[in-house]
C-alpha cells in the first residue's frame, strides 16, 4: 500500500463521522435563509407593491432556465472527489477538479451571453404584459443572470469542499451570503429609488463576495488539491460533462416544470397572480431545501462506500435516510396542510391566504420530497442516467396531457398547483424509488415497510392534536388552540427522541436532566 493510501485510511473518508455535524450546520444555516426568504417578499410587497414582487419572481423564473447552460457541472462532481480521496488516488482527484474548473470557466462565459440575450429579447415577448415595468424586468434579469454566472464559476470550489465532506463550510458561506444580500437588498429598497433593480444589484454584490471566499477555503481545507489547468484533459472533461448532464437531467425536471408553470401563469393571469402562487410554493420550497441539504450529503458518502465496495452499507444508508426523510417531511408538510393559510395570512396578508392552494402544494409534495434520497444514492453510484432521462420525459409528457385537459386561458391557481404535484408524485414519488430499490436488490414492499409505516404511526398523534388546535382556533378558543399545539409539538419531540435519536445521544441528553441524575444516585 502506498503512503497516499495509508494517509487515506487513517481517518473516516466516507463523511459519516461528520454527518451529524454537517447536518446541524446545514439546517442552522437554512434557518438564516428562511429568515431572508420570509422578510424580503413582505418588504417588497409593502414597499413597492404586488406587481413589483411578481416581476422579481418573473426574473428568477427566467434565470432558472439559465441553469441549463451549466449542464449539471459544479458541485455534483463531489462524488468523484470523495471516491478518489477515499482510495488515495490524489493525482486522479486533481485531474477531475482541474478539468471541472476549465469547463466552469467556459460555462460562466456562456451564462453571461445568454443573460444578455434574455435582456434584449424580453421586450419582444413580454412588452404588452410588462408595460411600464419592462425596463425593470430587463435589469433584474441582467443582474440575477450575472450572479448565476459567478456561481457557475465557483461551482468547482463547492464540489471540492463538499467532496471533502465540508458541508459545514459550504452551508455557512451560503448563509452568510444570504444575510449579506438581505442587508444590501433592504438598503437598496429603502434608501434608493432603484426598486427591485437595487435588490438584484445587492444580490450580485453579495454573490461575488461570498463565492470568492469559497476558493479561499478550498486552499485551507483541500490540501491534496492544487490548481493547475494543465492537468485538465479532454477525456476527463467529457466524463465530467456526461456525469453532469445526467445529474442535471435528474435535478432539472422539477425546476423547469415549476418555472414553466410560473411563466404560463404570468402570461395568462399577470404578475399579481404569480406573486400569490409563489408564496405558498416558497413555504414548501423551504422545507424541501431542508431535505435537500440532508440528501445532498448522500452522494459523496455513497461514492466513498462504492469505492470501498461496501454494497450492504449503501443499502442500509438508503433505507435509514429515507425513513428519516419521511420523519421530517410528515410533520412539516402536515403542519402547512393544516395551518398553512394562517401562516400566509400573517406573513403576507389576507390576499395571499388561499387554503386550498396551500393544501394541494403541501400534501402533493410529500412523496417526492421524502424520497429525494433515491436519486442522491443513484448519483453516488453513477447509476442515474437512464432513470433521469425517463423522469425528464415522463414529467413533461404528464404535464402536456394535463395542459391539454385544462387549457391555459381559464387557469386557476389550484389548477397550476395540480399540474405541478401530479407529475411529480407519479415520477419522483413512485417510479424513481421503485427503480432504486430494483437496482439495489431491495424488495419495494420491504422498502415501504421500513421507511414509511413507522414514521406515519409515530406522527399520527401530532396530526390529531394539530387538527384539534386548528378547530379551536376557528372557534376563537385561542387558549385551547395553543394548548393542543403545544401538546402536539412536545409529544412529537419526545417520540422522535425515543425512536430516532441514537442511543449515545439519548444518554447524553438524559444525563443533563435533574430527575435522571437523582434516579442514578438512588440506583447506586
Amino acid at each position: 500500500m502506498t503512503k497516499e493510501n495509508n494517509q487515506a485510511s487513517d481517518k473516516d473518508l466516507t463523511g459519516q463521522s461528520r454527518f451529524v455535524w454537517n447536518l446541524f450546520v446545514s439546517w442552522t444555516s437554512q434557518v438564516v435563509l428562511i429568515f431572508s426568504g420570509f422578510v424580503m417578499p413582505r418588504l417588497v410587497n409593502d414597499q413597492v407593491g404586488q406587481d413589483a414582487l411578481g416581476i422579481w419572481d418573473f426574473g428568477w423564473s427566467f434565470v432558472s432556465y439559465l441553469t441549463l447552460v451549466g449542464l449539471g457541472m459544479g458541485a455534483c462532481f463531489n462524488r468523484y472527489i470523495s471516491k478518489h480521496r477515499a482510495i488515495g488516488e490524489f493525482k486522479r482527484l486533481n485531474q477531475v477538479a482541474n478539468s471541472v474548473v476549465f469547463v466552469q470557466i467556459i460555462i460562466c462565459c456562456l451564462v453571461l451571453l445568454f443573460t444578455l440575450g434574455f435582456y434584449f429579447l424580453i421586450p419582444y415577448f413580454f412588452a404588452q404584459r410588462l408595460a411600464d415595468n419592462l425596463p425593470t424586468a430587463q435589469w433584474v434579469v441582467l443582474f440575477l443572470g450575472a450572479s448565476l454566472a459567478v456561481q457557475m464559476l465557483s461551482g468547482s470550489a463547492r464540489g471540492l469542499l463538499t467532496g471533502y465532506h465540508r458541508w459545514d463550510i459550504h452551508n455557512a458561506l451560503h448563509a452568510g451570503s444570504s444575510l449579506f444580500s438581505l442587508l444590501l437588498m433592504v438598503s437598496f429598497l429603502y434608501f434608493t429609488d432603484l426598486n427591485v433593480i437595487g435588490m438584484a444589484i445587492g444580490y450580485f454584490i453579495s454573490t461575488i463576495c461570498f463565492e470568492s471566499l469559497r476558493f479561499f477555503f478550498v486552499y485551507k481545507v483541500c490540501h491534496e488539491f492544487y490548481f493547475n489547468l494543465r492537468m485538465a484533459s479532454l477525456a476527463t472533461c467529457k466524463e465530467m460533462l456526461f456525469f453532469g448532464i445526467k445529474s442535471m437531467t435528474s435535478n432539472l425536471p422539477p425546476i423547469l416544470l415549476l418555472q414553466t408553470i410560473n411563466i404560463l401563469l404570468f402570461s395568462a393571469v399577470g404578475p399579481a397572480a404569480l406573486a400569490v402562487f409563489a408564496r405558498p410554493m416558497a413555504l414548501t420550497k423551504q422545507i424541501k431545501t431542508f431535505m435537500t441539504k440532508f440528501t445532498l450529503m448522500l452522494t459523496p458518502t455513497t461514492g466513498s462506500m462504492q469505492g470501498a465496495q461496501d454494497s450492504e452499507a449503501i443499502k442500509s444508508l438508503f433505507i435509514s435516510t429515507t425513513q428519516l426523510s419521511f420523519a421530517f417531511s410528515l410533520p412539516t408538510l402536515g403542519g402547512l396542510f393544516i395551518f398553512g393559510d394562517l401562516v400566509l395570512k400573517y406573513w403576507m396578508g389576507p390576499n395571499y391566504a388561499l387554503w386550498s392552494l396551500m393544501m394541494i402544494l403541501a400534501i402533493g409534495q410529500l412523496l417526492p420530497m421524502a424520497q429525494d434520497t433515491s436519486i442522491r444514492i443513484l448519483m453516488g453510484l453513477n447509476k442515474h442516467g437512464k432513470i433521469s432521462v425517463f423522469a425528464f420525459m415522463s414529467i413533461f409528457i404528464l404535464f402536456a396531457i394535463g395542459l391539454l385537459i385544462t387549457g391555459v386561458s381559464n387557469w386557476q391557481l389550484t389548477t397550476a398547483a395540480l399540474l405541478f404535484v401530479i407529475p411529480m408524485n407519479i415520477v419522483y414519488g413512485v417510479v424513481v424509488p421503485y427503480y432504486t430499490c430494483k437496482l439495489l436488490k431491495i424488495s419495494f414492499k420491504s422498502y415501504l415497510q421500513n421507511t414509511l409505516i413507522k414514521p406515519v404511526l409515530i406522527i399520527l398523534p401530532f396530526f390529531i392534536l394539530l387538527s384539534f388546535s386548528r378547530y379551536s382556533f376557528s372557534t376563537n378558543d385561542n387558549i385551547m388552540a395553543i394548548v393542543y399545539f403545544s401538546l402536539a409539538s412536545l409529544l412529537t419531540l419526545l417520540l422522535y427522541a425515543i425512536f430516532y435519536l441514537p442511543n449515545n445521544m439519548q444518554q447524553k441528553i438524559l444525563r443533563l436532566l435533574p430527575f435522571y441524575q437523582r434516579f442514578l444516585r438512588m440506583k447506586n
